[in-house]
């Protein structure tokens, strides 16, 4: 093949031509954040990830940065990222660092955006907790917000900023995260002094469908289908808190606690309307699937 007279061989012309991956920031790149890069491995993706303080991590390039520094707007425009996942956590179990972090940070985040112009997608962690309590019938993603505590109450604060943007966005609300590392229902199981006075409803999904149904909806993107606006992530089977830490001490070879189940339970039950209509499938569809992997490593440990 010439070109102005200059011989150039087909497969330097191919490698031109090849299209680059596209690049992934995750803002906040914490536990599931590095699970999403685990992942992603086969993916045309480059992965990029902020955090306030710097970790290593196989293969995602993380770098030192504050989202609340001027300096942030610049590193978002030199990455200059098409998809975003924001999934910052609050510095404590406060008010104003769900504020800080939930609102004002997505808006810094919005900010940067308005700058890029190859920015095609925002995918933005939320929680279930923007339902409020409702045991009476399933919730899903069509059902009625009304949060009853400022977590519930920021975070839809907090979603109903993105509705405010120009851009392609999808508002991920997750349910009670569990997996490696993630070891709170199991220590609770075995400490009954600890179990709340009222038995509840509590729903579940495992880290690695989290992480994975993320990626899913990226290469909807990278196959030119935009996801919808919202997700109700969350596995099939709700179950009541007193049934699950008892199954956990049954697979522990601990004895049944009798503490009686309140005719009133609390809580809600959650189900998706939406993933069971799409080629998703969770590799931890029931929390008996997830926990048995845990129990296991736990007795490993031991």
């Amino acid at each position: 093949f010439s070109f102005a007279g200059v011989f150039i061989p087909w497969f330097h012309l191919q490698s031109h031509l090849e299209v680059k991956n596209k690049k992934l920031l995750i803002i906040g790149c914490g536990k599931l954040g590095q699970k999403v890069g685990l992942f992603s491995e086969d993916m045309p993706l480059d992965l990029i990830g902020l955090k306030r303080k710097k970790i290593t991590s196989t293969n995602i390039k993380i770098l030192e940065q504050d989202i609340f520094e001027e300096s942030f707007f610049d590193q978002v425009k030199k990455i200059s990222p098409h998809f975003i996942i924001y999934c910052l956590s609050a510095d404590s179990p406060s008010e104003k660092s769900y504020k800080k972090n939930y609102v004002e940070g997505l808006k810094q985040v919005i900010k940067s955006i308005n700058g890029i112009k190859n920015f095609e997608h925002l995918f933005f962690i939320s929680s279930t907790s923007v339902y409020g309590e409702n045991s009476d019938q399933f919730i899903d993603e069509f059902s009625e917000t009304d949060p009853e505590n400022y977590r519930g109450i920021i975070l839809l604060e907090a979603e109903k900023l993105m509705k405010t943007v120009n851009f392609n966005y999808t508002i991920l609300r997750l349910s009670g995260i569990y997996g490696s590392g993630r070891n709170y229902m199991i220590n609770l199981s075995k400490d009954l002094a600890r179990w709340p006075e009222f038995d509840r409803w509590t729903n579940r999904i495992n880290e690695e469908d989290a992480a994975n149904f993320i990626l899913f909806l990226i290469k909807q993107s990278l196959d030119n289908k935009v996801p919808e606006k919202l997700y109700l992530l969350t596995d099939n089977e709700p179950v009541r808190l007193y049934d699950l830490l008892n199954w956990v001490r049954q697979h522990l070879n601990l004895n049944k606690n009798n503490k009686p189940n309140s005719r009133h339970v609390l809580g809600k039950r959650l189900r998706s309307s939406i993933i069971p209509s799409l080629q998703f499938k969770y590799k931890f569809p029931s929390y008996k699937n997830g926990y048995k992997e845990l129990i296991q490593d736990e007795k490993n440990s031991l």
